[in-house]
Protein backbone atom coordinates (compact mmCIF):
# COMPACT_ATOMS: atom_id res chain seq x y z
CA UNK A 1 0.00 0.00 0.00
CA UNK A 2 2.85 2.38 0.86
CA UNK A 3 4.47 1.79 -2.54
CA UNK A 4 1.17 2.47 -4.34
CA UNK A 5 0.68 5.76 -2.45
CA UNK A 6 4.24 6.89 -3.22
CA UNK A 7 3.75 6.00 -6.89
CA UNK A 8 0.49 7.97 -7.03
CA UNK A 9 2.19 11.03 -5.50
CA UNK A 10 5.02 10.76 -8.03
CA UNK A 11 2.54 10.60 -10.91
CA UNK A 12 0.68 13.66 -9.61
CA UNK A 13 3.92 15.61 -9.25
CA UNK A 14 4.98 14.70 -12.78
CA UNK A 15 1.58 15.85 -14.04
CA UNK A 16 1.85 19.20 -12.27
CA UNK A 17 5.40 19.73 -13.54
CA UNK A 18 4.39 18.79 -17.09
CA UNK A 19 1.57 21.33 -17.04
CA UNK A 20 3.90 24.15 -16.01
CA UNK A 21 6.45 23.18 -18.62
CA UNK A 22 3.76 23.33 -21.30
CA UNK A 23 3.28 27.06 -20.75
CA UNK A 24 4.10 29.24 -23.75
CA UNK A 25 7.42 30.95 -23.10
CA UNK A 26 9.26 33.69 -25.02
CA UNK A 27 11.17 31.63 -27.58
CA UNK A 28 11.72 34.01 -30.48
CA UNK A 29 14.31 36.12 -32.27
CA UNK A 30 11.95 39.11 -32.18
CA UNK A 31 12.94 41.92 -29.86
CA UNK A 32 11.10 45.09 -28.98
CA UNK A 33 12.41 48.42 -30.18
CA UNK A 34 13.75 50.45 -27.27
CA UNK A 35 12.58 53.50 -29.23
CA UNK A 36 9.01 52.74 -28.17
CA UNK A 37 9.92 53.03 -24.49
CA UNK A 38 12.08 56.10 -25.05
CA UNK A 39 9.38 57.85 -27.09
CA UNK A 40 6.87 57.42 -24.27
CA UNK A 41 9.43 58.42 -21.65
CA UNK A 42 10.59 61.60 -23.44
CA UNK A 43 7.39 62.81 -25.08
CA UNK A 44 4.99 61.82 -22.36
CA UNK A 45 1.82 59.79 -22.62
CA UNK A 46 -1.68 60.98 -23.39
CA UNK A 47 -4.18 60.24 -20.62
CA UNK A 48 -7.58 59.19 -21.97
CA UNK A 49 -9.40 58.22 -18.77
CA UNK A 50 -9.04 57.50 -15.06
CA UNK A 51 -9.67 54.08 -13.56
CA UNK A 52 -10.73 53.57 -9.95
CA UNK A 53 -9.71 49.93 -9.72
CA UNK A 54 -6.66 48.06 -11.00
CA UNK A 55 -6.08 44.31 -10.98
CA UNK A 56 -2.58 42.97 -11.62
CA UNK A 57 -2.12 39.50 -13.11
CA UNK A 58 0.83 37.14 -13.38
CA UNK A 59 0.99 35.84 -16.94
CA UNK A 60 2.46 32.38 -17.58
CA UNK A 61 4.38 32.30 -14.31
CA UNK A 62 6.61 29.30 -13.70
CA UNK A 63 6.97 30.38 -10.06
CA UNK A 64 4.38 32.77 -8.62
CA UNK A 65 6.89 33.89 -5.99
CA UNK A 66 9.56 34.81 -8.57
CA UNK A 67 8.63 37.56 -11.05
CA UNK A 68 11.67 36.82 -13.18
CA UNK A 69 9.84 33.66 -14.29
CA UNK A 70 6.70 35.54 -15.38
CA UNK A 71 6.24 36.39 -19.05
CA UNK A 72 4.52 39.57 -17.91
CA UNK A 73 2.68 41.25 -15.09
CA UNK A 74 -0.46 42.51 -16.77
CA UNK A 75 -2.78 45.16 -15.40
CA UNK A 76 -6.51 45.58 -15.92
CA UNK A 77 -7.67 49.14 -15.29
CA UNK A 78 -11.42 49.64 -14.98
CA UNK A 79 -12.83 53.15 -15.48
CA UNK A 80 -16.50 54.17 -15.60
CA UNK A 81 -16.33 54.61 -19.39
CA UNK A 82 -13.76 51.99 -20.51
CA UNK A 83 -11.31 49.25 -19.55
CA UNK A 84 -7.65 48.85 -20.41
CA UNK A 85 -5.42 45.78 -20.23
CA UNK A 86 -1.71 46.42 -20.69
CA UNK A 87 1.71 45.54 -19.26
CA UNK A 88 2.45 46.76 -15.75
CA UNK A 89 6.13 45.83 -16.26
CA UNK A 90 6.34 48.16 -19.27
CA UNK A 91 4.53 51.03 -17.59
CA UNK A 92 6.89 50.87 -14.60
CA UNK A 93 9.83 50.79 -17.01
CA UNK A 94 8.64 53.87 -18.89
CA UNK A 95 8.02 55.76 -15.66
CA UNK A 96 11.53 54.92 -14.44
CA UNK A 97 13.06 55.95 -17.75
CA UNK A 98 11.11 59.22 -17.75
CA UNK A 99 12.37 59.99 -14.24
CA UNK A 100 15.92 59.26 -15.41
CA UNK A 101 15.59 61.71 -18.32
CA UNK A 102 14.12 64.36 -16.01
CA UNK A 103 17.17 64.03 -13.76
CA UNK A 104 19.92 63.66 -16.37
CA UNK A 105 18.51 65.47 -19.40
CA UNK A 106 17.69 64.12 -22.84
CA UNK A 107 20.93 64.84 -24.70
CA UNK A 108 23.08 62.26 -22.99
CA UNK A 109 23.31 58.49 -23.39
CA UNK A 110 20.52 56.77 -21.51
CA UNK A 111 20.73 53.40 -19.77
CA UNK A 112 19.08 50.27 -21.20
CA UNK A 113 15.53 49.55 -20.10
CA UNK A 114 16.83 47.64 -17.13
CA UNK A 115 13.72 48.08 -14.98
CA UNK A 116 11.57 45.89 -17.20
CA UNK A 117 10.89 42.66 -15.34
CA UNK A 118 10.00 39.18 -16.39
CA UNK A 119 11.38 36.24 -18.35
CA UNK A 120 13.51 37.10 -21.42
CA UNK A 121 12.62 40.74 -20.90
CA UNK A 122 14.25 42.05 -24.08
CA UNK A 123 12.23 39.67 -26.27
CA UNK A 124 8.88 40.49 -27.86
CA UNK A 125 5.62 38.62 -27.44
CA UNK A 126 2.23 40.02 -28.39
CA UNK A 127 0.59 39.42 -25.01
CA UNK A 128 3.04 41.80 -23.37
CA UNK A 129 3.25 44.30 -26.20
CA UNK A 130 -0.44 44.60 -27.05
CA UNK A 131 -2.86 46.95 -25.32
CA UNK A 132 -6.48 45.77 -25.12
CA UNK A 133 -9.17 48.41 -24.57
CA UNK A 134 -12.94 48.08 -24.40
CA UNK A 135 -15.48 50.87 -24.74
CA UNK A 136 -19.14 50.98 -25.70
CA UNK A 137 -19.22 47.26 -26.44
CA UNK A 138 -16.20 47.36 -28.77
CA UNK A 139 -12.80 45.77 -28.13
CA UNK A 140 -9.64 47.22 -29.68
CA UNK A 141 -6.26 45.54 -29.79
CA UNK A 142 -3.35 47.94 -30.24
CA UNK A 143 -0.54 45.68 -31.45
CA UNK A 144 3.00 46.99 -30.96
CA UNK A 145 5.34 45.21 -33.34
CA UNK A 146 9.01 44.25 -32.78
CA UNK A 147 11.95 46.37 -33.92
CA UNK A 148 12.03 45.61 -37.66
CA UNK A 149 8.31 46.45 -37.93
CA UNK A 150 8.35 49.31 -35.45
CA UNK A 151 6.73 51.63 -38.02
CA UNK A 152 4.02 49.04 -38.75
CA UNK A 153 2.13 49.01 -35.47
CA UNK A 154 -1.45 47.89 -36.10
CA UNK A 155 -4.86 48.01 -34.49
CA UNK A 156 -8.24 46.44 -35.14
CA UNK A 157 -11.67 46.47 -33.54
CA UNK A 158 -14.28 43.80 -32.93
CA UNK A 159 -17.46 43.53 -30.93
CA UNK A 160 -16.75 42.30 -27.42
CA UNK A 161 -16.05 38.57 -27.72
CA UNK A 162 -18.91 36.30 -26.67
CA UNK A 163 -18.01 33.59 -24.16
CA UNK A 164 -20.53 30.80 -23.56
CA UNK A 165 -19.55 30.21 -19.94
CA UNK A 166 -20.98 27.31 -17.93
CA UNK A 167 -20.93 28.16 -14.22
CA UNK A 168 -20.19 25.21 -11.94
CA UNK A 169 -20.50 24.53 -8.21
CA UNK A 170 -16.79 24.42 -7.36
CA UNK A 171 -15.31 27.16 -5.18
CA UNK A 172 -11.67 28.20 -4.75
CA UNK A 173 -9.75 31.12 -3.28
CA UNK A 174 -7.67 33.30 -5.61
CA UNK A 175 -5.76 36.33 -4.33
CA UNK A 176 -7.81 36.32 -1.15
CA UNK A 177 -11.21 36.24 -2.87
CA UNK A 178 -13.70 33.38 -2.89
CA UNK A 179 -14.25 32.47 -6.52
CA UNK A 180 -16.66 30.32 -8.50
CA UNK A 181 -15.63 28.09 -11.40
CA UNK A 182 -16.74 28.57 -14.99
CA UNK A 183 -15.76 26.76 -18.19
CA UNK A 184 -16.16 27.43 -21.89
CA UNK A 185 -14.86 26.57 -25.36
CA UNK A 186 -13.66 29.69 -27.20
CA UNK A 187 -11.73 30.14 -30.43
CA UNK A 188 -10.34 26.63 -30.48
CA UNK A 189 -9.49 26.10 -26.81
CA UNK A 190 -11.22 24.93 -23.63
CA UNK A 191 -10.85 27.43 -20.77
CA UNK A 192 -11.47 27.35 -17.04
CA UNK A 193 -12.02 30.62 -15.18
CA UNK A 194 -12.40 31.50 -11.53
CA UNK A 195 -14.45 34.66 -10.89
CA UNK A 196 -15.58 36.52 -7.79
CA UNK A 197 -19.10 37.96 -7.45
CA UNK A 198 -17.65 40.16 -4.68
CA UNK A 199 -16.35 42.44 -7.45
CA UNK A 200 -19.42 42.71 -9.71
CA UNK A 201 -17.82 43.64 -13.03
CA UNK A 202 -17.92 41.54 -16.22
CA UNK A 203 -14.23 41.86 -17.02
CA UNK A 204 -11.00 39.94 -16.74
CA UNK A 205 -7.45 39.83 -18.09
CA UNK A 206 -6.70 40.30 -21.77
CA UNK A 207 -9.93 39.71 -23.77
CA UNK A 208 -11.69 37.56 -21.17
CA UNK A 209 -14.98 38.65 -19.64
CA UNK A 210 -18.70 38.06 -19.64
CA UNK A 211 -19.11 36.54 -16.18
CA UNK A 212 -21.14 38.00 -13.27
CA UNK A 213 -17.98 38.98 -11.43
CA UNK A 214 -14.32 39.80 -11.97
CA UNK A 215 -12.25 36.98 -13.47
CA UNK A 216 -9.41 36.36 -11.04
CA UNK A 217 -7.81 33.43 -12.84
CA UNK A 218 -8.22 31.90 -16.28
CA UNK A 219 -6.28 29.19 -18.08
CA UNK A 220 -6.68 26.87 -21.01
CA UNK A 221 -7.05 23.23 -20.11
CA UNK A 222 -3.66 22.32 -21.62
CA UNK A 223 -1.83 24.70 -19.28
CA UNK A 224 -0.32 26.72 -22.12
CA UNK A 225 -1.74 30.10 -21.12
CA UNK A 226 -2.53 31.23 -17.56
CA UNK A 227 -3.49 34.60 -16.08
CA UNK A 228 -3.75 34.80 -12.28
CA UNK A 229 -4.56 37.86 -10.16
CA UNK A 230 -1.88 38.89 -7.68
CA UNK A 231 -3.28 42.25 -6.51
CA UNK A 232 -6.59 44.13 -6.45
CA UNK A 233 -6.09 47.87 -5.89
CA UNK A 234 -8.50 50.74 -5.37
CA UNK A 235 -7.42 54.31 -6.15
CA UNK A 236 -6.83 56.53 -9.17
CA UNK A 237 -5.01 54.93 -12.09
CA UNK A 238 -4.57 56.85 -15.35
CA UNK A 239 -5.33 55.06 -18.60
CA UNK A 240 -2.97 56.12 -21.37
CA UNK A 241 -3.36 56.11 -25.13
CA UNK A 242 -1.29 53.45 -26.93
CA UNK A 243 2.45 54.03 -26.63
CA UNK A 244 5.01 54.20 -29.39
CA UNK A 245 4.59 55.02 -33.07
CA UNK A 246 1.30 55.57 -34.89
CA UNK A 247 -1.00 52.60 -35.38
CA UNK A 248 -2.51 51.60 -38.72
CA UNK A 249 -6.01 50.14 -39.02
CA UNK A 250 -6.03 46.42 -39.82
CA UNK A 251 -8.16 43.34 -39.12
CA UNK A 252 -7.99 40.69 -36.41
CA UNK A 253 -7.17 38.01 -38.98
CA UNK A 254 -4.22 39.94 -40.43
CA UNK A 255 -2.81 40.89 -37.02
CA UNK A 256 -3.28 37.34 -35.72
CA UNK A 257 -1.43 35.81 -38.70
CA UNK A 258 1.42 38.35 -38.49
CA UNK A 259 1.88 37.80 -34.75
CA UNK A 260 2.08 34.05 -35.29
CA UNK A 261 4.61 34.40 -38.11
CA UNK A 262 6.81 36.76 -36.06
CA UNK A 263 6.90 34.32 -33.16
CA UNK A 264 7.63 31.33 -35.38
CA UNK A 265 10.35 32.87 -37.58
CA UNK A 266 11.00 36.56 -37.06
CA UNK A 267 13.83 36.82 -39.58
CA UNK A 268 11.98 35.10 -42.41
CA UNK A 269 8.87 37.19 -41.73
CA UNK A 270 10.85 40.43 -41.89
CA UNK A 271 12.72 39.39 -45.05
CA UNK A 272 16.10 38.34 -43.64
CA UNK A 273 18.00 35.08 -43.84
CA UNK A 274 20.71 36.38 -41.51
CA UNK A 275 20.52 39.18 -38.97
CA UNK A 276 23.40 40.84 -37.10
CA UNK A 277 22.65 41.47 -33.44
CA UNK A 278 24.56 44.68 -32.75
CA UNK A 279 24.38 44.10 -29.00
CA UNK A 280 26.54 41.00 -29.24
CA UNK A 281 27.93 41.62 -32.77
CA UNK A 282 26.93 38.13 -33.86
CA UNK A 283 24.91 36.76 -36.74
CA UNK A 284 21.57 35.07 -36.12
CA UNK A 285 20.29 32.75 -38.84
CA UNK A 286 16.63 32.38 -39.70
CA UNK A 287 15.17 29.51 -37.69
CA UNK A 288 11.74 28.24 -36.75
CA UNK A 289 10.55 28.39 -33.14
CA UNK A 290 7.81 26.27 -31.56
CA UNK A 291 4.78 28.46 -30.97
CA UNK A 292 1.06 28.06 -30.37
CA UNK A 293 -1.28 31.02 -30.03
CA UNK A 294 -3.91 31.50 -27.37
CA UNK A 295 -6.58 31.94 -30.06
CA UNK A 296 -6.38 28.94 -32.38
CA UNK A 297 -8.98 30.31 -34.78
Amino acid sequence: MQIKIELLIAVLLVGISHTSLNAQRKDTDAKISIANNVKSATEGREKVSDANIRIRYAFNAEDMADKSTWIDEGQLKIAPDMTDYSSYFIEVNEDSLANWFNTHGRNVAYPPARWLGGYNRSKWIEYQYSQITTKDGVLTEWATMPRELDSENLYYTENLPLFDWQIEDEVAEVCGYECLKATCHWRGRDFTAWFTPDIPVEYGPWKFGGLPGLIMKVADDEGIYTFEAVAVENGSFPIFAPRGNKYKLSTRDKVWKLQRALNEDYLKTTGHSVFTDMTFTKEITSRRHPYTQLELE
